[in-house]
């Protein structure tokens, strides 16, 4: 049986299993610190499994982002991110292009770079005027990396960088909610979502389950600085790989 269902998804079950322990860590620290999911799943998946980069990983940034909005629904505050929002519709459109006419090897090196920048900005406390502008730049930047890696989250964190931590985590759920619908439906019309993608998703979502459900139970005792610096490393060593 597990060797049809293996059959059936193109990929050895070591490779099923390393993609779902990714998918369970990067579930986990998205739930426990705000934002991961793709920034620690992107560079692993592309040397694990690349196919699964960007589809799968905007599929459980949509799903991750609906089980935190619930916790933090009260913050959200979306009106003052409308020109962000405006923002990722070219942002999309540039990221597609880029998704299609760019070669493996370059989009490996691109996703590094956005990893490694995801990583830059959550160590470095930049603090960016927000006002109309500059929400529609991160909006554009947000849709480029959205779309090619499904990391989407770092050009919004630059300037969210003021807000409390629960109005922060809230925000960010509620906007990858419907930019996350927003990166599938440019991806569907490019041709880039298959019964494969979909398939492949529904048996890798018990695994992003657990790591929220785990971080829900455990998190709290963990030092929430100890857990950002352990995975910001992982990206880092990723993504230096990918770049290598």
């Amino acid at each position: 049986m597990i060797a049809d269902l293996a059959a059936w998804l193109d990929m050895s079950v070591s490779t099923w299993v390393g993609c779902a322990l990714t998918l369970a860590l990067g579930a986990f620290v998205q739930r426990a610190t705000g934002f991961g999911l793709a920034v620690v799943g992107a560079p692993l998946l592309l040397m694990i499994e690349p196919r699964l980069v960007p589809v799968v990983l905007v599929l459980f940034g949509f799903t991750v982002s609906l089980m935190m909005v619930r916790h933090y629904r009260h913050e959200v505050r979306l009106g003052a991110l409308t020109m962000a929002l405006v923002g990722r519709l070219p942002g999309n459109a540039l990221g597609i292009w880029l998704l299609i006419a760019a070669p493996m090897v370059v989009l490996e090196k691109l996703i590094a770079a956005i990893v490694l920048f995801a990583v830059f900005v959550t160590l470095c406390r930049v603090r960016l005027p927000v006002n109309r502008l500059s929400l529609f730049g991160a909006g554009v930047f947000s849709g480029i990396f959205g779309t090619v890696a499904a990391i989407g989250g770092p050009p919004m964190v630059l300037l969210m960088h003021g807000f409390a931590p629960d109005r922060l985590r809230g925000n960010l759920a509620a906007f990858f909610i419907i930019t996350s619908m927003l990166t599938l439906a440019t991806l569907a019309l490019a041709g880039q979502v298959g019964s494969w993608h979909l398939g492949v998703a529904a048996t890798l979502l018990p695994g992003v389950l657990l790591g929220n459900a785990l971080a829900d139970a455990v998190a709290h005792r963990i030092d929430r600085q100890w857990l950002q610096a352990a995975s910001l490393a992982l990206c880092t060593l990723a993504a230096v790989g990918l770049l290598l």
